[in-house]
């Protein structure tokens, strides 16, 4: 999405200028990813407008393979309103996202994916975007990767154990704010090898039946928007390097902890130097 928001100390109704960035979870960790030296595709649909244009323009800054992400010329690319201290507005409805369907998986080698990722942001924004969701994990033979990532005022907010619980029940690592999960808990007829719980405090992992925990050191924040996905790039990298889940832990913190420290959901995430 494009995401605009009002200057520090500021407010969106009193802001006389916006910054203009992008934003979107699975983006996000696309652009952590890269910035640690993984190869990284997105796959998605945006408008054929000038906010499409310039996502395209910052992804493809980051080495972000967009080579998979379709152009819709009827409708347009989602934004994000950010309101510090109140968290975000959504406007999906009727984008160019909200009706992407399985067929945007056409030609893509998702098998030959050491990973793939997919969030309850996708899951939330329609019917189609669900299915794609899905399709994604059911191709994928490696590591496949959710977040919930619950999100209110979205197409399938109010039926959101609904659609994310068979997404989890496709996952192999599942990374879940403490919160999310426990919303979306259940008995689910496929458990994830590897769940990783972000908390207030701690982050934990538990994985083989043993139980891993590391404390959050907490500076000055920013903006904690984006510090979720930021961790969960951080995590995944540790793991797909071969690093221990202790390891991955400490390196989801430290890519969390840098990313609140700038406005933007990206800017502030750490490269691999």
């Amino acid at each position: 999405m494009l995401a605009l928001t009002p200057r520090a100390g500021e407010t969106m109704r009193t802001a006389e200028e916006l910054r203009v960035d992008h934003a979107g979870a699975e983006s996000n960790t696309c652009v952590g990813l890269a910035r640690l030296g993984h190869r990284v595709a997105w796959i998605s649909r945006l408008g054929t407008d000038a906010a499409g244009d310039r996502i395209l323009d910052a992804l493809r800054a980051e080495s972000v393979d967009t080579r998979w992400v379709d152009r819709d010329p009827l409708r347009p690319t989602g934004v994000m309103l950010k309101e510090p201290g109140e968290g975000v507005r959504y406007y999906r409805t009727g984008s160019a996202a909200s009706a992407m369907g399985p067929e945007i998986l056409d030609g893509v080698p998702v098998r030959d994916a050491r990973a793939v990722l997919v969030t309850g942001v996708t899951a939330l924004i329609g019917p189609q975007p669900h299915a794609a969701a899905l399709a994604l994990l059911d191709a994928a033979r490696g590591l496949r990767i959710v977040d919930p990532n619950l999100r209110d005022g979205l197409w399938g907010s109010d039926r959101r154990v609904e659609l994310i619980r068979p997404l989890i029940e496709r996952c192999t690592l599942l990374l879940a704010g403490a919160a999310e999960l426990e919303i979306v808990r259940g008995t689910p007829s496929r458990k994830p090898r590897e769940v990783v719980i972000r908390g207030v405090s701690v982050v934990g992992a538990l994985a083989n039946g043993t139980w891993h925990e590391a404390p959050i050191q907490r500076h000055a924040v920013v903006d904690a928007i984006g510090a979720g996905d930021a961790f969960n790039a951080g995590y995944i990298s540790a793991r797909l390097r071969g690093q221990s889940i202790d390891e991955a832990l400490r390196a989801g913190i430290r890519c969390g902890e840098a990313v609140t420290a700038s406005p933007s959901d990206t800017a502030g995430f750490p490269h691999f130097d």
